[in-house]
């Protein structure tokens, strides 16, 4: 299964680590809740009657040092105060304090042992264990150990009171990127549910992770429920074609010509692809008028490219509404372009309707000699029609002769063999009873 790349998933969640700041048990306690929303500026040290002062200064040294970037100086800081003895909370925030450092260098395979020393030490805060097990999980997250990022994160759940939307998030992302989609389906509905019922805008990143799993789980209802509230808060022209084409899946069709609409009147379009979906959207709902206008805008923009391909389609729009100069004129040039037979016999088909049938007759030739029409009966047919009309009766039966070779035109060329026989001997009995 194809994932999300990992700085995408992570980008929403983890941004800059957070940092502990040292401070007192109940301050700690106050703030253990919220401790995955901490801001990730760094620390601010204070002092505590915790911690002494020799301590609460070589760990405010250490952090000045981190944040002007000599990291050396803070790193031989703390190395000498591990030499002094210290209590337990001093301990803890010492490791807590070398995490931050690692973690202000982005090294956060050496800041990872940091903050489970944190959690090891027996007497530490819970509180400082608390928010130190959230801060792990995305550092195990960011190196793709998910079982352990996993692990973690439920630990800091099954200690947490109160577990609020971002950390359900966060979850979900880890079971993704472990194809634990169903799991991750749950987190991000409860996550979802959790933003809705505060009357919160829901994160778009939230919106397209739920969007990832539905697709990975293949339920396509609740895809559309996340695309219909895509397209309604941050309107974008891939969540309307995305919806459109699971409306499509689903067997919603005035759905998915709606949304299409929908999208094409609010200026979404920026593809040619999103021209030719909705283009050929129309046709298949038998509205070819304003899908032919669709790809003319298309062409317009220089969006759509005025290939053979494109012109043949926007000449069977026109010829369907049957606009049939405009269509000639569009498949005139489409058959230009190619020199294939289909667009060649298109044209004919067209010079037949408007009854031309020196056109017809030239345009049915030219799709015959390209040689690559899949049904050259038909052009045959059209070609021994266009004879008739211009009074080339043995012409004609020679082609309708050809014609009867193909199964598929058997009856029908016999029929018009049958009637240019007895329109001769007709037309014979005349001239000789004058």
């Amino acid at each position: 299964m194809k994932k999300l790349p990992l700085a995408l998933v992570m980008s929403a969640l983890l941004g800059s680590l957070p940092f502990v700041a040292v401070q007192s048990v109940s301050a700690a306690e106050e703030t253990a809740e919220n401790s995955q929303e901490e801001a990730s500026a760094g620390p601010r040290v204070r002092r505590t009657m915790t911690l002494r002062e020799i301590v609460f200064e070589k760990l405010e040294e250490a952090q000045q040092a981190a944040d002007a970037g000599n990291f050396d100086e803070a790193l031989q800081t703390l190395e000498r105060l591990e030499k002094r003895k210290r209590n337990s909370y001093e301990r803890a925030m010492t490791h807590n304090m070398y995490a931050y450092v690692y973690s202000t260098q982005e090294n956060y395979a050496a800041a990872i042992p940091e903050y489970a020393k944190v959690i090891e030490i027996d007497n530490a805060p819970d509180s400082l264990k608390q928010t130190t097990r959230y801060t792990l999980a995305k550092l195990y997250m960011l190196q793709e150990r998910y079982a352990e990022s996993l692990a973690t994160i439920d630990e800091w759940m099954s200690h947490s009171d109160k577990v609020n939307a971002d950390a359900y998030m966060f979850r979900a992302q880890v079971q993704y990127q472990q194809e634990k989609y169903e799991l991750a389906g749950e987190d991000i509905a409860t996550a979802i549910s959790m933003r809705e019922e505060a009357g919160s805008r829901v994160t778009e990143s939230w919106l397209l992770l739920q969007r990832a799993v539905m697709f990975q789980l293949k339920d396509y209802e609740g895809l559309a429920v996340t695309l219909e509230k895509l397209v309604a808060t941050y309107s974008k022209s891939e969540y309307w074609m995305q919806l459109a084409a699971v409306y499509n899946e689903l067997g919603r069709e005035d759905q998915e010509l709606a949304t299409l609409e929908t999208a094409y009147d609010q200026k979404l379009f920026t593809k040619e692809s999103e021209y030719l979906n909705f283009a050929q959207a129309l046709l298949s709902r038998e509205i070819p008028y304003k899908a032919a206008h669709v790809l003319e805008d298309g062409m317009e923009a220089d969006v759509v490219e005025k290939s053979a391909r494109n012109l043949s389609l926007l000449g069977d729009a026109w010829m369907l509404a049957k606009e049939y100069d405009n269509a000639i004129v569009v498949m005139t040039q489409a058959a230009d372009e190619s020199g294939e037979g289909r667009d060649y016999f298109k044209l004919a088909q067209i010079y037949t309707e408007r009854q031309e049938w020196s056109k017809s007759l030239e345009f049915s030739n030219k799709a015959l000699n390209a040689g690559d029409l899949k049904a050259p009966y038909q052009a045959l047919i059209i070609k021994g029609l266009a004879q008739y009309n211009l009074d080339e009766l043995e012409s004609a039966s020679i082609t309708f002769f050809k014609a009867a070779s193909y199964p598929a035109a058997e009856k029908v060329a016999h029929q018009w063999q049958e009637y240019i026989e007895s329109e001769q001997q007709r037309r014979e009995y005349i001239a000789n009873a004058g």
